[in-house]
C-alpha cells in the first residue's frame, strides 16, 4: 500500500502553522516540514509538534530560499528517505502551504482519485471566487503559456496542492531552478514533457485569498517556463544534488525528538 508523504514550505507561518499541522496529521503517513529561514516561532511551533507526532521530520534551512526553494529542499528529503528504505516510487508526496489557503481535508479525496485515474501526477484546479480578476486574469495567462510548451492542455497550473508520486522527483528535480514561485509552472511543464500522467480536473475551494505574488514574479516565472522548456527540448538535465549533512542532520535530530517523553500519535 502507497504511503502518503506531506512536503510543507514554512515561512513565519506561526499564526496559521498550529492550525494546519493538526489538520495535516490524521492525512498523511510522513510530514516533511521545511523551515525555511523563518524569523517567527514557526520552528518553535515545528518542534513541540515533532514531540508529539512520529514520521514528522523538519528540515532546518537557516536563509529562507523561497516556496521553490522550500519545496526542493523537502523533495529531496522525501529522495533521502528512499534512500534509507522509508519511501518508495509508488508513495505519493503532497505539497501544500502552511497559510491555510488550501484545505488538508481534502487529501484523502485526492489519494483516492490519483489512485482511481492512475495517474502519476494530480494538479488541483482552484475555485477562483475569491481571487481578484487581474490574479485570475495573470493565472489564466501562465497556465495557457504552460499548456503550449508543456503539450498538456491544463486548466490551472498554480495551485499549490498537488499530489506527485516519487518516482517523478527526480525527472522533475533534473529540469527545476526552484526560484522564488518557479515551482508550479516547473512541475507542470516537466512532468509532462518526461511523459507522466496528469490531470488537472479535481477542483477545490480556497479559504481566502492572501496577496503575496507580484507582477515582477510573474515575469520571473515566465522566463524560467521558458528556460524549463528548451532545457528539456534540449534534453539538458542537470545532476540532483543532495546536501547530505543537512539530510542527515534533519533525519537524525527529527527522529531524536520522537523518542523524548510524553511523545503520542501516528506510530
Amino acid at each position: 500500500m502507497p504511503k502518503t508523504f506531506v512536503v510543507l514550505p514554512v515561512y513565519n507561518e506561526a499564526k496559521t502553522l498550529g492550525n494546519i499541522l493538526s489538520r495535516l496529521s490524521p492525512t498523511v503517513h510522513t510530514m516533511v516540514c521545511v523551515n525555511d529561514g523563518s524569523q517567527d516561532d514557526s520552528l518553535g511551533i515545528l518542534t513541540k509538534f515533532v514531540h508529539k507526532r512520529k514520521n514528522t521530520y523538519i528540515v532546518n534551512q537557516p536563509a529562507n530560499s523561497g516556496m521553490a526553494g522550500a519545496l526542493k529542499a523537502g523533495f529531496l528529503f522525501v529522495l533521502y528517505l528512499g534512500k534509507r528504505g522509508l519511501a518508495n516510487e509508488e508513495d505519493i508526496v503532497v505539497t501544500i502551504d502552511a497559510d491555510g489557503q488550501h484545505k488538508p481535508e481534502y487529501i484523502p479525496q485526492i489519494v483516492r482519485y490519483l489512485k482511481r485515474k492512475k495517474v502519476d501526477v494530480v494538479l488541483t484546479r482552484r475555485n477562483f471566487y475569491v481571487y481578484p480578476k487581474y490574479k485570475v486574469l495573470g493565472n489564466w495567462f501562465l497556465t495557457r503559456t504552460n499548456s503550449i510548451l508543456s503539450g498538456m492542455n491544463y486548466n490551472d497550473v498554480e495551485s499549490g496542492l498537488r499530489l506527485l508520486k516519487v518516482k517523478t522527483l527526480i525527472p522533475i528535480l533534473s529540469y527545476y531552478t526552484g526560484v522564488k514561485y518557479s515551482c508550479a509552472q516547473e512541475i507542470a511543464l516537466v512532468s509532462a514533457r518526461s511523459g507522466f500522467k496528469i490531470d488537472n480536473e479535481f477542483k477545490v475551494d480556497i479559504a481566502y485569498y492572501r496577496a503575496g505574488t507580484t507582477i515582477w514574479d510573474g515575469f520571473i516565472v515566465l522566463f524560467l517556463s521558458l528556460l524549463a522548456f528548451f532545457r528539456c527540448v534540449l534534453g539538458l538535465s542537470g545532476n540532483v544534488l543532495f546536501d547530505v549533512p543537512l539530510m542527515r542532520s534533519s533525519f537524525d535530530d527529527s527522529r531524536a525528538l520522537w523518542n523524548r517523553k510524553g511523545r503520542r500519535g501516528k506510530g
